[in-house]
């Protein structure tokens, strides 16, 4: 597969990130030459995306195995399937920049433990960390698009000036955060807990 390429170093989740991109184009069998053959991107983008020298965007790890998938031969797609579900990626991803970010030590909070509207802001700066941080306007496009959550409203969020102006806005946001829907009816059961005056009820 061409010169051998140089050790992965550095922190540990960027490393892994690294060495499973590593692992689903060796998988393919196709060089990062014949990447850039197949792909949008050049050899040299796909390379620098797989060094584990930095953590690359979401969208360019993405591109790099869905690359992988239309060279790979008939043979290696089961293989390079298991290897390469979105949500183990996405997770890896969302560790690699949490950990570039230094806030690997997060944890995603519980809504029905939160007691005020303090809590509430801060739980939701957690989930967009935990999510990776994403470009904002990616969080916005996964929300629907500028109509459900412009991204002034997304920023302010974000950075703990304001929150969602209603329940409306909270369901796209979470869902801009790659909440699992089964998680969304805790979140907006302590929306109206909190909106209604009520105490937690454990």
């Amino acid at each position: 597969m061409g010169r051998q390429e140089k050790p992965i170093t550095g922190p540990y989740h960027r490393s892994a990130l690294a060495f499973r991109l590593r692992t689903i184009r060796e998988l393919a069998e196709v060089t990062y030459d014949g990447m850039g053959e197949f792909g949008e991107a050049s050899a040299a983008t796909y390379k620098r995306t797989a060094s584990g020298v930095n953590v690359p965007r979401l969208f360019r790890v993405m591109e790099f195995v869905n690359t992988c998938h239309h060279a790979a031969p008939p043979q290696a797609l089961d293989r390079l399937h298991l290897a390469s579900r979105p949500h183990d990626l996405h997770a890896l991803w969302a560790n690699a920049r949490m950990e570039e970010r230094g806030n690997l030590l997060l944890r995603a909070p519980r809504a029905r433990l939160i007691a005020n509207w303090a809590e509430y802001s801060l739980a939701l700066v957690i989930l967009y960390e935990r999510a990776g941080a994403p470009p904002l306007r990616e969080v916005q496009k996964l929300a629907g698009g500028a109509a459900h959550l412009p991204l002034s409203t997304l920023a302010r969020i974000v950075n703990r000036q304001a929150l969602p102006a209603d329940k409306r806005q909270l369901h796209v946001f979470l869902l801009g955060c790659r909440l699992d829907e089964k998680q969304l009816p805790e979140w907006e059961e302590t929306w109206s807990r909190l909106a209604s005056g009520r105490s937690i009820s454990i």
